[in-house]
């Protein structure tokens, strides 16, 4: 394959995905000659814009039948510099919190490792340089040196006159943040390289002292009901314009139902152990890492205000494709192939471009080569390749007549407060019998964190005792009663309403009687106050929150428990 490029710059990028990696190393005048992947849709994607024709390929094809065996290797033709961001799915932290099985992770990894060991090994090499990039959990489950034997190159090790034994590879790098490069994305990542001819590790140096912010690009970007024409700059490359027509994945509404909207604020303000979170999203600091997956009920959720003026269903959204490609660095003529959500997939799993861009500038500076300014960079190869995807644009608000059904008998768990490192759970399964599942209701009494948390599940006997409490310690107990008794108490089955009222239009519904609870309880200055319980809770002293809780919710329960079962 002859390269395009005087400077033989050509790169091979494996794990390509959408390109991400790829793109910062063209955009400073590398030739990328091949993308190597297993998913379609990225070799697609990665296709378009690096006018590549590539098929997809299973890495682990590279791992060979035996340790004699390269041919697979050899396949692959020789270019200056390799990069790769092996599937990091199985190292992140949420992935089972980290705990999740590292096999294939590994596997992927060595698999890759291998690929450059024969490429730089091999007879008359022209390997200049190599680079991989994965989560920054991954540095614990890669070898600092790596044998012939260990890649699985024993045999092959023998027939080039070396020992199975002696280091083929030596694994340097460090923790890098996108944000000290440009990016307007706090996205921390291990990066290991390799200058062939010393062995050392090329480091980029950072450009940037205080992180680009998220209003800096979201405010220079049109609004997603915006249906002007007109010419709009790219808030990553200010000599890069585009008419409306040429925007893609922008226009359209990505408006959230409440039902998700309020679990993602749930979790995000009121987790049960973990820390609090910004809801809607905190522009005034750098975005946080954008994970692969497209979701609008977890704590990881990147949520916004909307523009269209909506309450309850479409209030919120989520960012639409075109905002957080351009959160992650990739320019506006950078198009991808697919669903919205296959989109997202490839976005979410790609190396920033101003990170491997900041790499392929420290490359150039070690060859001599002057950095290509930001100004000068490129982009007329991929000014057409709108024409030829899935547009998402649709200038239209959405309907929101058809949210996801709940299973029947969905578990139910919330609490109104976490004050005094403690909840009061308003639940529909017994918390140490998990299995029966909205057959009778509870409410549980959690204490500290972690795995020595304190639990008490209340009974219908604790009502009388609390209310003596609140009567002995809150001047506004009456008030409270009077308030409990008329805006908590509900005639209707709970686990029903919850089951079926999908759009939240019930006052009943447990999750709106929860959050008016909480809304109850901070509406009196004496809620934060601690009051002693007398040996009634392994505490001695509780936040007058958590008793006002316990008091509203049992109440709930001793009401509802007369109701006739579904």
């Amino acid at each position: 394959m002859k390269s395009k490029n005087k400077n033989n710059l050509r790169v091979i990028d494996f794990f390509c995905g959408a390109g991400g990696f790829s793109e910062g190393f063209r955009q400073q005048g590398f030739d990328i000659v091949k993308g190597i992947d297993f998913w379609k849709p990225a070799i697609d994607t990665h296709n378009l814009n690096h006018n590549l024709n590539d098929s997809t390929k299973d890495i682990l094809d590279f791992w060979g039948k035996d340790s004699a065996d390269i041919e697979e290797i050899n396949n692959i033709p020789n270019s200056e510099f390799i990069i790769g961001s092996p599937s990091c799915v199985s190292f992140s932290m949420s992935n089972k919190s980290g705990k999740g099985d590292k096999t294939l992770g590994i596997k992927l990894i060595e698999a890759y490792l291998r690929v450059i060991v024969v490429k730089k090994h091999q007879k008359n090499p022209i390997l200049l340089n190599w680079y991989m990039e994965n989560v920054p959990k991954s540095r614990e489950y890669i070898k600092s040196e790596y044998t012939f034997e260990d890649l699985n190159l024993k045999k092959w090790a023998k027939l080039i006159g070396k020992n199975l034994k002696d280091i083929a590879l030596k694994i340097n790098g460090g923790i890098f943040n996108a944000g000290d490069y440009g990016a307007p994305q706090e996205r921390k990542r291990f990066i290991a390289g390799e200058w062939i001819r010393t062995g050392e590790f090329i480091i980029p140096q950072k450009t940037y002292k205080v992180h680009i912010e998220s209003c800096e690009v979201r405010q220079k970007m049109p609004k997603p009901d915006n249906k002007k024409s007109k010419k709009w700059s790219d808030p990553n490359y200010q000599n890069l314009k585009l008419k409306t027509s040429e925007l893609t994945d922008h226009f359209y509404d990505t408006g959230l139902y409440e039902i998700e909207w309020e679990k993602a604020e749930y979790l995000k303000i009121n987790h049960p152990f973990m820390g609090k979170m910004s809801f809607p999203e905190n522009e005034n600091r750098t975005c946080r890492t954008i994970t692969a997956t497209r979701s609008a009920i977890t704590r990881e959720s990147i949520i916004y205000k909307s523009e269209y003026d909506k309450k309850g269903n479409g209030e919120y959204r989520l960012p639409t494709i075109r905002e957080i490609a351009s959160l992650m660095g990739f320019p506006y003529v950078y198009q991808f192939v697919g669903t919205e959500g296959t989109k997202w997939r490839q976005i979410g799993n790609s190396v920033c471009p101003h990170m491997s861009s900041a790499l392929a500038v420290a490359l150039r500076e070690k060859m001599n080569l002057s950095k290509i300014k930001l100004e000068n960079v490129d982009f007329s190869l991929l000014t057409e390749n709108y024409q030829k995807i899935n547009n998402l644009n649709s200038f239209q608000k959405k309907q929101f007549d058809n949210p996801n059904k709940r299973k029947i008998n969905a578990r139910f768990r919330r609490h109104p407060l976490k004050i005094g490192n403690m909840t009061v759970d308003l639940m529909n399964y017994h918390p140490e019998k998990k299995d029966e599942v909205a057959q009778k209701w509870y409410l549980s009494i959690y204490f500290g964190n972690g795995d020595g948390y304190g639990l008490k599940v209340l009974k219908t006997k604790d009502f009388k005792k609390i209310e003596k409490v609140l009567k002995n310690n809150f001047s506004h107990f009456s008030s409270f009663k009077k308030e409990i008794k008329s805006h908590i108490v509900t005639k209707k089955q709970l686990q029903k309403i919850y089951e079926k009222d999908l759009l939240l239009q019930e006052k009943d519904n447990p999750l709106k009687i929860v959050k008016r609870l909480a809304q109850i309880i901070k509406s009196y200055d004496s809620y934060g106050e601690n009051v002693e319980v007398n040996g009634i809770f392994p505490k001695d002293n509780i936040p007058m929150a958590q008793l006002m809780a316990m008091y509203g919710l049992l109440e709930l329960i001793q009401f509802n428990s007369l109701m006739r079962k579904i």
